[in-house]
This record gives C-alpha cells, sequence and structure tokens, in this order.
C-alpha cells in the first residue's frame, strides 16, 4: 500500500494546521501506482440521493442519528478559520459563501503565494478538508458533510505552508464576529508558539514580549467573538501532549535557542487552552483515544478524528486508510503532490475520485486523520444546534450534557487521565459526541 504522509506527531506539526497527516505530502515511489485506488462512476442526475456514493465509508458520523440529512444545519454559518476552501469542489460549491468570505494574508505573510488574498483558493489542502466534514453536498456524488445545510464562510488566515499567525487569526475571528456568523472552527496552533509563556526559563525578554502581545491579541479577539453570540471551536492538537504538565516545547519556531525549550505548566496552547472555545479532543473507530490527540483539563468533548494508516514488517497493512477521516481534496492539491496519475486516476488508496459517467470533472476525497477533522464535526453539531434556535451560549452546555461518558483506562499510562472538576477527565472531556435530540 502507498502512503499519503507521517504519522500524526511529524515535525513542526503543532504550529501547523492540525491534522494528523498535515504535510499532506504523498510518500509515493516514482510511477507507483496502486490497484486498491477506487473510483465511484456516478450519473449526474443525483438518482442517488439521499445517500452519497461515499456516505458508508463515513463512519465517523455514526453520532448522528439522520448523517445526511440535508436540512441538518440549515440557516446557520460556519466561519472556517483555516488555508482557505477550495470553492470550485463540486461538494462544496452550493454552500459557500463568496460575500462573507474573506483572507486575512497580505505581503509578507504570503510567502510568494499570488492566490493568498483568495479565500476561495487553498494552496496548503487543510481548510478544503474541515469544510467537506461540516457542508459536503448532499447530491448523489461523493460524500457528505455532517450539516449539508450550513452556509462555509472561508476566512483564510493560514498560508499555503499551514502557518497562523496572531495577527491573522485574530483579525479573522473579530470578523467573523462582527459578520454574525453562527460558528467558527479553527483547527490549528497560532504560530510561531506552539506554547505561549511569560515565564519561561531560557526566553529572552524579546521573546516574552511578543508572546505577551501575541496571546492578547488572540484571547481578546477569542472573548470578542464569544460576547458577539458565536460558537467557537478549536482542536485540541495532534502531539500526544499534556497541556496541564508540559515541561518541555520542541515545537515553538520562534524560539531560537539551543535544544528542546523548557516551558512551566503555566504556559498555554492557543486557542485550544482558550476559555471561550469548545475544545475538541480525537478518538479512533472503537472509541478510545487516538494516539495523537492532546490532553488535558481544557478539553470539552471528543469525537472522531481517526488514526493514520499503519504499515507493518514487508508488505503487511496493520492499519489501512479507512480508519481515517474521508473528506474533500482538491483535484489541483493532488496533482501538486503528485497523487493523480495522467488520466486523473488516483495513485494511492488513500485517495478517492468520484466522476461523472457522462463526462465532466472528477470530485476527489481522501482520508486524514487528526483532531482538526474531529473539530469541524463538533463545529457541525453546532451549526445544527443554533438552525434550532439554541442560544450560543447554551451550544457547549447541549453538547457537553449530551456526550456520552468515556472513562479513563484502568491501566497505567505514559499520559495521565485525571478527573476533571465539573465531571469528565483529561483524556475525554465530557465523553464523546452526540446529537442532542
Amino acid at each position: 500500500m502507498v502512503s499519503i504522509a507521517a504519522p500524526a506527531r511529524a515535525p513542526r506539526l503543532r504550529r501547523r494546521a492540525l491534522a494528523a497527516c498535515a504535510t499532506l505530502f504523498l510518500l509515493l515511489g516514482a510511477g507507483s501506482t496502486t490497484a486498491g485506488a477506487t473510483s465511484a462512476d456516478s450519473s449526474s442526475n443525483g438518482s442517488l440521493l439521499p445517500g452519497d456514493p461515499f456516505q458508508s465509508k463515513q463512519w465517523y458520523l455514526s453520532w448522528q442519528d439522520r448523517p445526511g440529512s440535508p436540512s441538518t444545519g440549515k440557516g446557520a454559518s460556519v466561519g472556517i478559520i483555516d488555508t482557505g476552501v477550495d470553492a470550485s469542489h463540486p461538494d462544496l460549491t452550493a454552500a459557500y459563501d463568496s460575500a462573507n468570505s474573506k483572507s486575512f494574508l497580505s505581503g509578507g505573510s504570503c510567502n510568494g503565494d499570488t492566490a493568498c488574498d483568495d479565500p476561495g483558493h487553498d494552496g496548503f489542502g487543510h481548510g478544503t478538508s474541515v469544510a467537506g466534514i461540516v457542508a459536503a453536498a448532499v447530491d448523489g456524488h461523493g460524500i457528505v458533510g455532517a450539516a449539508p445545510g450550513a452556509r462555509i464562510v472561508s476566512l483564510k488566515a493560514g498560508d499555503r505552508t499551514g502557518t497562523f499567525s496572531a495577527d491573522a487569526v485574530s483579525q479573522a475571528i473579530r470578523y467573523g464576529a462582527d459578520a454574525h456568523l453562527s460558528v467558527l472552527v479553527m483547527s490549528f496552533t497560532v504560530d510561531p508558539w506552539f506554547r505561549y509563556c511569560d515565564n519561561a526559563p531560557a526566553d529572552t525578554a524579546e521573546q516574552r514580549a511578543q508572546q505577551k502581545t501575541d496571546l492578547e491579541k488572540v484571547t481578546s479577539a477569542l472573548k470578542y467573538a464569544a460576547d458577539h453570540g458565536v460558537v467557537l471551536v478549536a482542536a485540541a492538537g495532534n502531539e500526544a501532549y499534556d497541556l496541564d504538565h508540559g515541561t518541555s516545547d520542541p515545537y515553538s519556531s520562534g524560539w531560537s535557542g539551543q535544544g528542546v525549550r523548557p516551558v512551566t505548566d503555566q504556559c498555554v496552547t492557543m486557542p485550544a487552552q482558550s476559555d471561550d472555545v469548545i475544545t475538541v479532543g480525537a478518538i479512533a473507530e472503537k472509541g478510545a483515544r487516538s494516539s495523537y490527540s492532546n490532553v488535558g483539563a481544557a478539553l470539552d468533548i471528543v469525537t472522531f478524528g481517526g488514526e493514520p494508516p499503519l504499515a507493518g514488517p514487508g508488505d503487511a497493512v496493520l492499519q489501512g486508510p479507512e480508519s481515517g477521516i474521508l473528506t474533500t481534496v482538491s483535484a489541483d492539491r493532488l496533482r501538486q503532490a503528485g497523487a493523480l496519475n495522467d488520466d486523473g486516476s488516483p495513485r494511492t488508496d488513500e485517495v478517492l475520485s468520484d466522476c461523472p459517467s457522462g463526462g465532466g470533472s472528477c470530485r476527489y476525497y481522501w482520508y486524514q486523520s487528526g483532531t482538526s477533522y474531529a473539530a469541524p464535526q463538533v463545529a457541525a453539531a453546532a451549526a445544527e444546534l443554533r438552525s434550532r434556535g439554541v442560544p450560543a451560549g447554551d451550544v457547549k452546555k447541549q453538547l457537553t450534557t449530551s456526550a456520552t461518558p468515556i472513562s479513563c483506562p484502568s491501566e497505567k499510562q505514559a499520559l495521565a487521565c485525571e478527573p476533571i472538576t465539573g465531571g469528565g477527565n483529561t483524556w475525554y472531556g465530557a465523553g464523546a459526541l452526540r446529537l442532542p435530540r
């Protein structure tokens, strides 16, 4: 089996968009192909409604009573603060709100990307995958979103390398509040620090001052949005890190010291440790914590983030791509990664295609894993509650109250699982997502 990308704790992942396969590069040998690559040949008349061809592969939507209902989330708007959204993907065009979408990248933050000011272009691919989980269309093709009736608003704050600055993120959050969006989903960590500290022993005075400034920007923006009735959802992160007790930080690009940066347990990761967000951890298909998912008292809830493929000795496959989350990806991103043959067919079984029988553009989907893909499921659930008229301030309580509790493992673990004041634990928060009736 040909494999996509790296496992969840790949270097630099914490400061990139928080997907277990966030680097998104295919590890393909020259000229290699995979017989297992899947294609759906669908008619263009929508005869497969209400199910879409790959809906049976979306095991991760089992928390819904009626997955694939076109009305789920109707009237709600979900702002995706990310690397952009491919507005041309056929599964996203109907939900995409071009009038309210906006890029917060400019000048030096573009890193040579001439399309960085276009929120409907995604040079990194991450935002497009997040968007598909929220609102892929119910149209007889591809996959279905968890809230296909919701509108998608692309708030582009991450560049084509997956870097998110405090300036771009805070501007996007405030814009989302002023635009009266229902939900904002944030599947990233604010750069250039994994841990924001005011007293890390090896930091310079300049570094401490910069962290303080950036932390205040993001914290105040989150509070502004929460005060203006926006539900905020954030991914917990993929470093298998204890957010409460961690004393080392190997991920911050803002630190110029030697070796691993020493930190204290008073440091925070943003936006995951903001009091104003619903922080989402990841579980695998059978309901246990995903191997990469961060832990801590900040976790409010968990849902399916899957696991990356796992190869064994020789040609053995211990865990196939189906253990991940199937979602949307642009054809351009796959071509850039070398994942498509000249005829447009996938070169790996981690990519699926849905091509209309009468000709026309193929739609592409791939398996990914990470808390990045758990967070948009919670955002979709929040959108559905908002569409029912639930006040923004009550959404978090309704979701955590209806969650299915998951106990700490009985055996001692490398990352401690501890009770949280008020209920739940540091591995699973209040428990696994269930949509309130």
